[in-house]
């Protein structure tokens, strides 16, 4: 059984190609720069190397289309069982299904929740709709791990009514990620036991912290949107929704206006002035950017939050972990996270924190709990529910 898992962006594509019986990757390949004269089309299959080839990928069609093409040079796309996507949000639809019309129409109808993201996902999967007709779509949505969450979590202070008619209500994010971690934490720290507690925090451009309690989440920062919670690289986080009244009132924002506002000027862009990407951050706060320091330290101090509610939630953790692309890859962050917790049980070992690239221990080695980075492989998570979704189909 062969799974091609698609990631699509805004402005860019990837795929792995899984091995279902062996869980080999036989083939990865991105497209960066789509709608541009000069992307870039990178491929690889297991045991071969990187090529990459320059040109222009004029829109998301061409860019599926090279990369099917590279591929059935060796594996004829006919052997693909089913194409998985990590989709977002649906109305009353979770967990791993088919990507039907009605799935399709239940997306659309939350589709203001997370414009951009779920945007992105039904052009993908109408690309792949055309190009594969035959091949079974399946999606495992980002609320999936989630829906264990209990009510006292997951509801808001409105009237009741409101999340019996709309469905309003917490349903968090990067479920695929934190369900990776968690698991992976298990098999390299607990011998694989299963009463371990785990919080997950997923950092980068987008970020997300989960309480993970016997390998199901039990809380997590999103809420109904992915546009709440932990500061995003230019999606706001918390806000009171009084202040954003008080602002639309007084700048006479539509709300097609406010939703731009909130999800492309807002977060840690919003608080700099300058970037969301913590590389540039950090870099401008080595130039003494006060702003880029205010940023960095709001977002630290938001993601120390959030693990504190946690460590009450969970009653303790046997480990925190970082994942993502600012949590594996920025000791500063790390550091500016857990500083000060040594009374909580969390006491970093800073030799290990600066020089860990890729997995591995950062706790010092008396520390009640442990701390750790972790590589997340959302795709192999995505890959395993589709083969198992159609096992059972």
């Amino acid at each position: 059984m062969n799974i091609l898992v698609a990631n699509p962006g805004s402005t860019s594509y990837k795929c792995k190609l899984f091995d279902a019986a062996s869980w080999r990757v036989l083939y990865q390949a991105s497209v960066e720069r789509i709608g541009e004269d000069r992307g870039t089309v990178t491929h690889q299959f297991a045991g071969g190397e990187k090529v990459a080839v320059e040109g222009p990928v004029p829109d998301y069609v061409t860019a599926v289309n090279r990369t099917l093409e590279i591929l059935g040079g060796k594996v004829p796309t006919e052997t693909l069982s089913a194409v998985g996507f990590k989709v977002v949000l649906a109305r009353n639809v979770t967990g791993c299904v088919e990507l039907t019309d009605s799935v399709l129409d239940a997306m659309r109808e939350y589709e203001p929740l997370a414009p951009v993201h779920t945007r992105v996902y039904l052009n993908a999967i109408s690309v792949f709709r055309r190009i594969l007709p035959a091949t079974p779509r399946i999606g495992l949505f980002e609320t999936a791990f989630h829906s264990m969450i209990p009510p006292e979590a997951y509801l808001y202070g409105i009237p009741f009514r409101y999340f019996e008619k709309y469905g309003i209500r917490k349903y968090g994010f990067h479920g695929a990620s934190h369900r990776y971690v968690a698991n992976r934490v298990r098999e390299l720290y607990f011998e694989k036991r299963r009463d371990v507690k785990v919080i997950s925090c997923h950092l980068g451009g987008s970020s997300s912290v989960c309480a993970v309690r016997d390998g199901e989440s039990v809380d997590t920062s999103m809420g109904m949107s992915p546009q709440c919670g932990l500061l995003n690289a230019k999606r706001v986080g918390d806000l009171d929704p009084f202040a954003l009244l008080y602002l639309m009132e007084k700048e006479n924002w539509s709300i097609p206006q406010a939703r731009e506002i909130l999800i492309s000027e807002a977060g840690v862009y919003g608080i700099s002035g300058l970037s969301g990407d913590f590389r540039d951050i950090e870099k401008a706060m080595g130039e003494g950017s006060r702003r880029a320091e205010l940023a960095f330290k709001a977002f630290a101090y938001g993601v120390k939050r959030y693990i504190g509610e946690y460590l009450a939630v969970l009653n303790g953790a046997d480990c925190i972990a970082f994942t993502g692309g600012l949590g594996q890859n920025s000791p500063a962050m790390r550091k500016a996270i857990l500083g000060s917790m040594e009374n909580l049980g969390v006491v970093l070992d800073e030799k290990r924190n600066r020089e860990t690239a890729g997995e591995g221990l950062i706790s010092a080695d008396g520390s009640p709990i442990r701390i750790a980075a972790v590589e997340t492989d959302e795709e192999r998570v995505v890959a395993g529910e589709v083969a198992e979704f159609l096992r059972k189909k």
